[in-house]
């Protein structure tokens, strides 16, 4: 039975992802993807620092054995590494190949979040989560599928449709949905030793933080939000930031939560609806072309959440 709480988190988790994506969306128009990649982190950590003193709890490490603390802090670590690594990867596949491409392909990441809970968490799949998350992930693609005119005016041959940019940039989108659902796992595996997710989302972004720090003492373009020249476009760091807060500090928090009270499998089914809700805000709020596929994808995804929810 699906427990309200948990699928109230994960609605709210899906509206604030696809709200933080069109930012970062227009964000990067602006700016550097390594540049807004560290400003965003360490913003990110301030906000996680804030919501574990509000929601989390830190008395609970004290309760833990130098073992279970050690394994506690690599928990963290690898999901502060993995989340880092695939936003890392997510820019480069972007360099690669265009959005529409490289969207739904990391979405697989919570496909490879069912995955990581049945085989290392020992969680089940009904067949009425296999049926509708299929119907929900197909909706993906439908989506980002391009319309016959934009195929019409950009038609290539076949080796340059099989050139090394479009297998290289697919091979690093489906990368970073690998460690995307690491990071996932990780911190649920955090969560699991201590009861509290807060406190783990807190020590994993900062993790994070360090280790794009420590790159940047060799690629120094990782700093350039904070130089003097890139001030003018300092409201969109700010933007970033504040998405980054938002959506990696709290939606994710809230993720993992949804996670623990209906499971990972039917939360990470549920939470493929995220591309749709993320078309709708692009049609209204950016204005983006409506397309007749939309309705298609809307009739799948509906079958698909109904499947999940009720049968």
């Amino acid at each position: 039975m699906v427990e309200l709480i948990g699928l109230i988190f994960a609605i709210f988790t899906i509206f604030v992802w696809a709200l933080a994506s069109l930012v970062y969306k227009k964000g990067l128009e602006k700016t550097q993807p390594k540049a807004n990649l560290f400003f965003r982190l360490c913003c990110t950590s301030l906000g996680t620092f804030m919501f574990s003193l509000f929601f989390g709890n830190y008395i609970l490490l004290s309760n833990l054995t130098n073992t279970e603390l050690i394994a506690y802090l690599i928990a963290c670590l690898i999901s502060g590494l993995s989340v880092t690594i695939g936003d890392l990867l997510y820019y480069m596949s972007l360099t690669k190949i265009d959005a529409s491409r490289t969207y739904p392909l990391v979405q697989l990441s919570l496909i490879f979040v069912i995955f990581f809970s049945v085989i290392f968490l020992g969680q089940e799949i009904s067949v009425s989560i296999l049926v509708g998350g299929g119907l929900i992930l197909s909706s993906v693609f439908i989506l980002s599928s391009k319309d016959k005119s934009e195929k019409i005016g950009k038609k290539r041959s076949l080796k340059e449709r099989i050139s090394e940019d479009l297998i290289l940039g697919v091979l690093l989108a489906i990368s970073t949905a690998f460690f995307w659902a690491l990071a996932y796992i990780s911190l649920d595996q955090a969560r699991f030793l201590t009861g509290d997710v807060f406190v783990s989302n807190f020590f994993r972004v900062v993790f994070g933080m360090i280790a794009i720090a420590m790159l940047g003492i060799f690629k120094r373009d990782y700093y350039a939000g904070f130089k003097k020249e890139n001030r003018i476009n300092l409201k969109y760091f700010i933007y970033i930031g504040i998405a980054g807060i938002l959506s990696l500090g709290f939606a994710d928090a809230l993720y993992i939560k949804a996670g623990e009270i209906n499971g990972l499998v039917l939360t990470s089914t549920f939470a493929v609806n995220t591309p749709m809700v993320q078309q709708i805000f692009s049609i209204l709020i950016l204005k983006e072309k409506f397309r007749k596929r939309f309705i298609i994808a809307v009739i799948l995804i509906i079958g698909g959440n109904y499947i999940i929810l009720f049968l």
